[in-house]
């Protein structure tokens, strides 16, 4: 019970360090409230970055320098896209 509690508090601040680079970028507080999924690729797209996070062109993805690469290449049901 304790590890399960420990991964929701690391993905929580994971997920808050990501909305920081969104707020640094200017993005809409809106946006900032949406999905992990939409908040990336919104700032992939301010980066000037293809907007690819999750997106079936993962698959044949080369940009090994992401540093959403890692989480974008996991596994994932397709009822969690």
């Amino acid at each position: 019970m304790k590890q399960g509690r420990q991964r929701g508090l690391v993905a929580a601040m994971e997920l808050e360090a990501i909305k920081e680079q969104g707020r640094l970028l200017g993005l809409n507080p809106f946006i900032l409230q949406g999905s992990k999924k939409s908040l990336i690729q919104a700032i992939q797209q301010a980066r000037g970055e293809q907007a690819c996070f999750l997106d079936d062109a993962r698959f044949s993805c080369a940009r090994h320098e992401c540093e959403w690469r890692s989480e974008c290449m996991k596994l994932t049901a397709v009822w969690r896209r």
